[in-house]
């Protein structure tokens, strides 16, 4: 029999998805139900005000009723569709939950599905003596980062002329769900002033209702987009790599250093991170990947390393 783990990711998931369905949809189900009641009581009232103004003859009562009708129907009716646009956002912010949910769980499962297949071969790889080679007696060991992430946070990527190093899915979901719960909030809450406002929309109005309402997560969305974008780009055509905002040519490039580097944690406890680095022939280096997943790192390092040609200097992280 295989023995469960509690580490699986699946097992953490039945967190939220019981909190969802024995709790949140029910709550979200008998609010529903009780706003579909009150909008119909409004309807009929509607269609009751409807008829006693059609009759020809109304009594002192019809007439009593139609004034009472008169000023109640509307502020219900407003009401009503105010909190429908409720409804909308929040609509709209638990699809970007799942949307996120979703996204993040099942980024975070397929890469270790990928990582643990059986279909895996096991690369042979040398590592260069760095000891015998007088640029690798002289530079740092020391971390270029001086921080980083627990988990895989960045790929290598295939493209066209090369690979390129850019934030994993996980992180992109993150940055995804940042922006869509904010427009949701923008969006309804514009359309919502289009329609019931009657003063027109100024410059200073429509920034205190952007900034009120889920601007500040569209401004972060947009900011961690351009965060997690390409970091290091490897163009076999150009023969050129950029990272660091400079462009190394691969004539300049020397080798590739892996190490390890223990970050020391708050809340989210301590754990061991690892970098590749790029080592340029005087004795430069540039980060090309930093994150936690020591296994997805040197499958990539080997990839980069067999690209540009140049040995790789490990010390102790194999």
């Amino acid at each position: 029999m295989k023995k469960v783990s509690l580490n699986n990711s699946w097992f953490f998931a039945i967190i939220p998805i019981g909190i969802f369905i024995f709790v949140a949809f029910p709550q979200f189900q008998n609010m529903y139900e009780s706003f579909h009641k009150r909008d119909l009581e409004v309807q009929q009232k509607a269609q009751e005000l409807d008829s006693l103004q059609q009759l020809t003859n109304p009594t002192r009562k019809d007439l009593n009723n139609i004034k009472r009708l008169e000023a109640t129907v509307p502020i219900h009716q407003l009401s009503i569709s105010k909190q429908r646009y409720t409804y909308y956002k929040t609509g709209g912010m638990l699809a970007v939950l799942a949307f996120m949910f979703i996204g993040m769980f099942g980024s975070s499962y397929w890469t270790k599905r990928k990582k643990n297949s059986p279909t895996n071969k096991q690369i042979e790889f040398s590592f260069g003596d760095f000891t015998t080679d007088a640029i690798g007696q002289n530079i740092s060991w020391s971390a270029v980062k001086g921080s980083g992430s627990n988990f895989l946070s960045e790929r290598l990527r295939k493209t066209a002329f090369g690979y390129k190093i850019t934030s994993s899915s996980y992180l992109k979901f993150v940055a995804w769900s940042f922006l869509l719960m904010g427009l949701n909030y923008v969006v309804w809450s514009y359309i919502e002033f289009f329609e019931f406002s009657k003063e027109p929309l100024t410059f200073m109005h429509g920034g205190k209702m952007f900034f009120m309402y889920g601007g500040p997560f569209v401004l972060i969305g947009v900011f961690l987009l351009f965060s997690f974008g390409a970091k290091a780009f490897l163009n076999s055509q150009k023969r050129k790599v950029l990272v660091d905002g400079e462009i190394i040519p691969f004539q300049q490039v020397y080798a590739l250093q892996v190490l390890s580097k223990f970050i020391q944690g708050n809340k989210s406890g301590s754990y061991y991170c690892y970098e590749v680095n790029l080592v340029t022939q005087n004795g430069e280096r540039h980060n090309l990947l930093n994150h936690g997943d020591k296994e997805y790192l040197l499958s990539d390092m080997v990839k980069i390393s067999r690209f540009l040609k140049v040995p790789v200097w490990n010390n102790g992280v194999a």
